[in-house]
């Protein structure tokens, strides 16, 4: 807030004069630079500046809270035309500042972007700023490789340094080729290559670990290294450009971090007027220039877009190098069994608003009593139950059930403690999947409580539950009563007759139907499906070398096996559809 001091005119009236702001000082370095762009008046100005944030009490409490407001108070870089310009932020890295303020350092940041849009050199900036005014400061950057170590330290951070106005220099002990320490301060940064031990000795208040994608040595390594060594409040940022599906892509996923995306277009400077290359498109290219249109790109920057895409001979690089969507950005190897492109644009316009929570309920206990009135079991019923919403809840419901409309219920429960407990439930008039159960750890029978609740909220929905892990969910839901299951009837080899089973099994029979016919549907209407994360398991589910359809190493099919199971017992109809397999045999239910 501008402070005022009241002072009198020569005509014996107040007037206010108000105090000069940081805001102020960068508003007045952006209008010279303007008028003039001279580098040599610049650093005069910058002079002046540094002298007035020092000697006004005012400004140096205000860059002592916000250190990066220095940044364009006083800044310089080499920008892509290899001018020296002041650092005036653009449009992205202003937007992370923002974020950063919005979200505080509870959480740590993770940046996935495109190539070249300045955020290595404004967390550099950043790292600097906190180094020359912060006592007791210890930051470091973690590169990829030692030449990006150079090209960090060197060639942006001492550039920056050595511009700087020289009252906002500390005192330096010593300034190597990857070290700056000012001893008056007691402040230290330091850039390194990523190894499995680095920083382990030192407590840190400030970690940048830069292209984290393309680290040589495990992420998880430096989470027990580096990232014990952060005290309580530092501030840790991971940004980079993807790199395949391998543990950045986990930890984006993982929920532990802000998770910020930038597209490329929010780099102002991805224009070009070479209209030709929007002619002459190829099938992909001509969709995704239609996608950009109805995003609102210009002209100018879907030239651009297309001349890079020209200039690729490996054309899937683009998605990786400048992603529209975060999903596409993280190209994993294999064959996608799912049009990603098609679900990968879906997931650039999806709005679609649900509502968290579970279900809560009474469970009573009812008494068994034999012939002579003897106790001899107990059986229980839910009872009150109702849907409390919740943020932190793991289902989420886009529709509530319509009076006598037909729904149906796919369950896929969960085969290790890296898998997750999924439910789908679908309205059978339309296909649209209505509501999502996942949660990852949890018992089986609390899960087919949760189950049995999903289907009676949705007038008693079929439910089918893929028994291959374990068949107690369908024998919790027995014996609460709940009679609309699914029914698979099958020949038994032992003898001969025609048997029903409750649940569904997926073997190497049964799962290339229901997967195709899951494929199938989204082809046709991909909007039927209202859930985000399941949207992002159809992206990284893959035809395997070994022909299996499956998740990519790392990433999860839960949710696609619970939506194809959900929408291949919905066909035609409410009720459980009858599927024969001569192979199956009661005992050996696991091999059909």
């Amino acid at each position: 807030m501008i402070n005022a001091r009241l002072h009198k005119t020569r005509g014996g009236e107040s007037t206010v004069k108000k105090e000069i702001t940081v805001e102020d000082l960068i508003k007045k370095r952006k209008q010279r630079w303007e008028e003039r762009h001279d580098m040599n008046f610049d650093a005069e100005l910058t002079s002046a500046i540094a002298d007035k944030i020092i000697d006004t009490p005012s400004l140096t409490k205000a860059i002592l809270e916000k250190p990066y407001l220095l940044i364009e108070c006083c800044f310089s870089l080499v920008d892509k035309k290899k001018r020296n310009v002041p650092f005036f932020l653009n449009e992205v890295q202003r937007d992370f500042i923002e974020k950063l303020e919005q979200n505080g350092r509870s959480k740590p940041y993770f940046i996935l972007k495109g190539r070249q849009q300045g955020f290595t050199t404004v967390i550099t900036a950043i790292q600097l700023a906190y180094a020359i005014v912060t006592k007791n400061f210890a930051g470091f950057t973690l590169a990829d490789r030692d030449d990006n170590t150079k090209a960090i330290f060197i060639d942006k951070a001492k550039v920056m340094y050595s511009a700087l106005p020289e009252r906002l220099k500390p005192t330096e002990k010593f300034n190597s080729v990857n070290e700056l320490y000012f001893d008056k301060l007691n402040s230290s940064w330091r850039v390194a290559s990523a190894t499995s031990n680095v920083g382990r000795s030192r407590t840190l208040s400030f970690i940048h670990y830069s292209e984290v994608a393309f680290y040589r040595c495990p992420l998880s390594d430096l989470q027990k290294s580096i990232a014990e060594a952060a005290t309580k409040d530092a501030l840790c940022i991971y940004e980079t450009t993807a790199n395949g599906f391998n543990e950045a892509k986990e930890l984006w996923d993982g929920g532990s971090c802000v998770n910020l995306f930038y597209e490329w277009w929010k780099t102002p400077e991805y224009v070009s007027g070479e209209y030709e290359y929007l002619e002459n498109c190829d099938d992909w290219l001509r969709r995704r220039l239609t996608f950009l249109a109805e995003k609102g790109l210009s002209r100018e920057q879907m030239a651009w877009y297309a001349k890079k895409y020209s200039a690729y001979i490996d054309k899937n690089a683009i998605k990786q190098e400048y992603p529209c969507t975060p999903e596409e950005a993280f190209i994993s190897s294999g064959e996608c069994v799912f049009d990603k492109e098609q679900i990968s644009n879906y997931l650039g316009v999806f709005d679609i608003k649900s509502e968290k929570g579970s279900f809560e309920y009474v469970k009573r206990a009812h008494e068994i009593r034999g012939i002579k009135g003897e106790l001899v079991g107990c059986e229980y019923s839910l009872e009150n139950i109702r849907f409390v919403p919740c943020e932190a809840g793991y289902i989420s419901v886009v529709e509530e059930p319509i009076k006598d409309r037909p729904y149906v219920i796919g369950a896929d429960t969960a085969g290790s403690g890296a898998d997750y407990f999924t439910a789908k439930v679908i309205d059978n008039t339309n296909g649209k999947c209505v509501a999502t159960l996942r949660k990852q750890r949890f018992d089986e029978d609390l899960f087919a409580e949760q189950i049995y609740c999903l289907g009676k909220y949705y007038n008693d929905a079929l439910i089918g539950v893929e028994t291959n892990f374990s068949r107690h969910p369908v024998r919790v839901l027995k014996s609460l009563g709940y009679t609309n299951l699914y029914v698979a009837k099958s020949l038994s080899t032992m003898s001969d007759k025609t048997e029903n089973y409750y649940g569904f099994i997926t073997s190497s029979v049964t799962r290339p139907i229901i997967i195709s016919n899951l494929v199938s549907i989204m082809r046709e209407n991909i909007r039927l499906e209202t859930d985000r994360e399941t949207l992002k398991e159809m992206t990284t589910f893959i035809k395997r070398d070994d022909g299996k359809w499956a998740a990519a190493d790392g990433a999860h099919d839960d949710l696609v096996m619970a939506s194809a199971i959900a929408h291949y017992i919905a066909i035609d109809n409410p009720h459980a559809p009858i599927l024969s397999c001569p192979e199956y045999e009661e005992n050996n239910y696991m091999e059909w």
